[in-house]
């Protein structure tokens, strides 16, 4: 008997790729069946689907209510290294007072580990996931559809 090379044929990225292209309403339903068999592999697709700086154009009402729902001090570790302009979004649903405040909180951090932020911002992705599942937060189609 002889054996065969084990062949990588993508894995997540691939997969997320693959369900991205299905469209926002094909992509619901393979993930919706893909979490009952295996809701930690669903997760880490979801997590691709929808990157971090695409949540910023969503609307403004879903981002007051994002913010909102979001602890200020993973927000400010998520907003480490964005542009500019993603960042002023989510800065602009904000108040005037309570966006001085954030960003004075948030000059005064200092290095963050890359990973950090990354799981920051995978927070927030997942919690805008939850809140548009609870109809409280629309997803941008444009970030969400290839």
């Amino acid at each position: 008997m002889t054996r065969r090379p084990a062949i990588k044929l993508g894995g997540v990225s691939a997969a997320a790729r693959i369900v991205r292209a299905m469209g926002l309403s094909g992509a619901d339903a393979v993930l919706g069946q893909l979490r009952q068999l295996n809701a930690d592999l669903a997760e880490q697709i979801s997590d691709q689907i929808m990157p971090f700086d695409v949540l910023a154009t969503a609307d403004a009402r879903s981002l007051q209510t994002l913010v909102r729902e979001i602890d200020s001090p993973v927000l400010m570790i998520a907003l480490r290294g964005l542009s500019k302009q993603h960042r002023d979004a989510f800065l602009g649903s904000m108040s005037t007072r309570a966006r001085a405040l954030f960003v004075e909180e948030m000059e005064e951090l200092g290095p963050i580990r890359r990973s950090d932020v990354e799981a920051a911002r995978t927070v927030i992705a997942r919690s805008a996931r939850q809140l548009s599942d609870q109809g409280r937060f629309v997803l941008p189609e444009a970030g969400y559809v290839s």
